[in-house]
């Protein structure tokens, strides 16, 4: 009998490559190659279940994120589901703080800065950063407007300003500039200026 192949787990397999590449030498280290060789497969394996490099990269990245939204569930649930807790674990699920983490932020960084450049060139290459870009600012500002907010506060400044802020808190904790203690502090100092404390 022919050995049944899970495609599911080999995709996996194969995206985790791409994940520890990355953590090693930048999104710039990964090649079909580079990738079949990590994975200890042929090259024209990636190729058959990617395509391109393109369809590597966003499947590596849909991959990461499943995994990032599992973590954000569980921290999520062990809040009290008030908009202030829920968005502080919210904002802190995007400070790598263990190997998943890390890989996650290395992950966004990366192909955030290569749209980025991309899209210096051509304004029109970069519509998935937008996209998420867009969701991480709707995700802000649904919990800001949940309230309840200090006098004079502008949720949707506010959620410009905070998706701006994350990912280069991300990066500093990330490069070693700043701690992870760090960089939840200054999400707490900031949350705690636009909450008022409930009675």
């Amino acid at each position: 009998m022919p050995k049944k192949v899970d495609h599911d787990a080999r995709r996996r397999e194969l995206t985790d490559a791409v994940c520890r590449l990355t953590l090693r030498g930048g999104l710039g280290s990964v090649t079909f190659r580079q990738v079949a060789a990590e994975a200890g497969v042929s090259v024209n394996l990636v190729q058959y279940y990617f395509g391109t490099k393109q369809g590597l990269l966003d499947a590596t990245l849909e991959h990461v994120g499943e995994r990032s939204i599992e973590r954000l569930m569980g921290w999520i649930e062990a809040t009290d589901g008030s908009a202030r807790e829920v968005l502080g674990a919210f904002l802190k699920s995007f400070i790598p703080v263990d190997e998943d983490s890390r890989v996650a932020s290395l992950m966004y960084l990366s192909i955030y800065t290569e749209g980025v450049i991309a899209a210096m060139g051509n304004p029109d290459s970069n519509e998935t950063r937008k996209t998420e870009v867009q969701m991480m600012y709707d995700t802000v500002h649904e919990q800001l407007t949940r309230g309840p907010l200090r006098k004079n506060v502008d949720p949707a400044a506010e959620a410009t300003l905070l998706t701006a802020l994350i990912p280069g808190l991300g990066q500093y904790v990330q490069d070693g500039t700043i701690t992870a203690d760090t960089a939840y502090g200054t999400i707490d100092h900031h949350l705690d200026r636009l909450f008022r404390k409930r009675s």
